[in-house]
């Protein structure tokens, strides 16, 4: 534990001091994407549910949190848990598909969902400002402004943190476990006295927990939304990330959305160039180390 305070104590003080206006941007759109992974692992990896609207949920963060500010005059820390909240309650009440529907038809359902909300985003012209997008102002806290990516990074860290440690608890104790039985039996489940649907609607609230705070944080660090940064390409990428990673773990979600991101601001102006990269990544993991990169790092600390 002393080992891990002080990691995160080094990451909070040391990048705004040795790393460019631009790698701080690039590092605080890591850690959105980690909020993004790690709620999606929950989901797929380890509740086994194959929903496709991640994108549509981050979408839900990001234009709550940035609605709230321009429209309504709130506060960052005032819009956050709201945005937060939107996502948490549209993806439960989605989950309520899942009860019914599974695998192919949950795809192919959940798809369709982020579809329609990224048409009700262009065509709400009143209040998400259409495909103009909206500009979202940067956090002001107690009159301190956190305009710069260095100071969104002080800002960001702590917060991601917090969710990764309660990620963790989640994942360790008696929830965690009734995810990972819903993923590998719902018959299994049920015997032991758990309805499935519960544990479903709970799997899907916290992984629209963790988007819609990956939106709002996104909104802040980009300071500009439109309708098309929240389609389909969002999930595949988060998807992809999490396969490399490795499915099901906390740590691959980790790994694999930090390498998705370096590779995405690498290849950032050759589109097509980094579509391949995801494929031919996917490729070797897929080939190599089918237990994705986490698996590495597990396999090494088990040798002798």
């Amino acid at each position: 534990m002393g080992a891990w305070a002080l990691v995160v104590v080094v990451l909070w003080f040391l990048p705004s001091r040795v790393l460019t206006d631009y790698q701080l941007y690039t590092f605080n759109l890591a850690l959105v994407n980690i909020l993004l992974a790690i709620g999606l692992n929950l989901v797929i990896g380890v509740a086994r549910q194959f929903a496709l609207f991640s994108g549509a949920l981050f979408g839900i963060g990001a234009y709550v949190a940035g609605i709230c500010q321009v429209r309504y005059g709130m506060s960052f820390l005032a819009a956050l848990p709201l945005a937060i909240v939107a996502a948490m309650l549209v993806s439960a009440a989605t989950s309520l598909i899942a009860w019914r529907a599974g695998d192919l038809y949950l795809a192919m359902i959940t798809f369709g969902f982020g579809e329609i909300f990224q048409f009700f985003l262009v065509h709400a012209d009143g209040l998400t400002n259409g495909p103009d997008g909206l500009a979202v102002p940067r956090p002001n806290i107690a009159g301190v402004s956190f305009a710069a990516p260095g100071e969104l990074h002080l800002l960001f860290l702590p917060l991601t943190v917090l969710a990764i440690a309660i990620y963790r608890l989640i994942e360790t104790g008696k929830l965690g476990r009734l995810l990972t039985a819903l993923g590998d039996s719902e018959p299994a489940l049920a015997s032991t006295g758990y309805d499935h649907r519960v544990v479903k609607t709970i799997a899907f609230a916290i992984q629209g927990a963790y988007a819609g705070l990956a939106g709002a944080f996104f909104a802040a660090a980009v300071g500009f939304i439109d309708p098309y940064s929240f389609g389909l390409s969002v999930t595949l990428q988060q998807l992809t990330a999490i396969a490399i990673g490795g499915l099901g773990s906390l740590a691959g979600a980790l790994v694999g959305s930090i390498t998705l991101t370096l590779i995405d601001r690498v290849l950032i102006d050759f589109p097509g160039v980094r579509e391949l990269a995801y494929g031919v990544c996917l490729l070797i993991v897929f080939l190599a180390v089918p237990r994705g990169l986490a698996g590495i790092l597990s396999r090494q600390k088990s040798l002798p």
